[in-house]
């Protein structure tokens, strides 16, 4: 099931994502955007891996891009435009990238719901296929017919974002980022819906973060009719 190409392009090109050189970019950074990866003091953040993790901020993606390891570096460019959890983006095998879209089988979604399919940028693309051919899966494990362990991917994370300064960051925090930016970039919520594989509508709304500029810039909208 494919979600709607013509709302792509904003998330693929909001912090510099996909230069092949893995180099940071110069790049312009759309108010809504900003507000996106900031990330919301609403919720506590994810502290000893409990609580909700946040958002990176530009510089801190780049920071984090720098810091992990070419696999790694794929894989958060990845989960950052596909809104996978990082369950589902190990589980992608070689022979589930077709052109410029990624078939997530059914059996290995949360709850096993359905089968979807991702488009992603074919910068990304190529980064996927550079990756060195070490079995069945994009990412695998020590066993190469078995995909990276979460536990594994977890591990290399934490100790990159403790090496540069980042706390309250998880792999969660890219599928926050991928549904912020979407939903403050008014794509309809059925279609985020469709692309994160959530059953109910209530359970992508739980992502949204709403701030007070955000309401005064709904409630402005109403002004100029009184």
């Amino acid at each position: 099931m494919y979600w709607c190409e013509t709302h792509k392009t904003n998330l693929y090109t909001s912090i510099g994502l996909f230069n092949v050189s893995n180099e940071p970019l110069n790049v312009s950074i759309e108010p809504v955007t900003v507000w996106a990866l900031k990330g919301s003091l609403e919720h506590p953040l994810k502290n000893c891996r409990h609580g909700q993790s946040r958002i990176l901020t530009p510089m801190e993606y780049q920071l984090l891009l720098r810091e992990l390891s070419p696999k790694f570096r794929v894989l958060l460019k990845l989960c950052c435009v596909s809104g996978f959890r990082i369950s589902e983006a190990l589980s992608i095998r070689r022979t589930d990238l077709i052109g410029d879209t990624i078939t997530l089988r059914k059996n290995d979604t949360k709850g096993a719901l359905e089968t979807r399919q991702v488009p992603i940028p074919s910068d990304l693309v190529l980064e996927l296929l550079a990756l060195p051919t070490e079995g069945a899966f994009f990412f695998s494990g020590r066993e190469l017919d078995k995909p990276m362990t979460r536990q594994n991917a977890d591990y290399v994370l934490r100790n990159a974002c403790k090496k540069i300064g980042i706390v309250g960051f998880s792999w969660h925090g890219t599928r926050r980022y991928f549904i912020n930016t979407l939903h403050h970039s008014n794509v309809p919520m059925k279609v985020i819906q469709k692309a994160v594989g959530h059953r109910h509508l209530a359970s992508t709304s739980k992502y949204i973060d709403v701030e007070p500029e955000h309401i005064r810039q709904a409630v402005s909208l109403l002004w100029s009719a009184v």
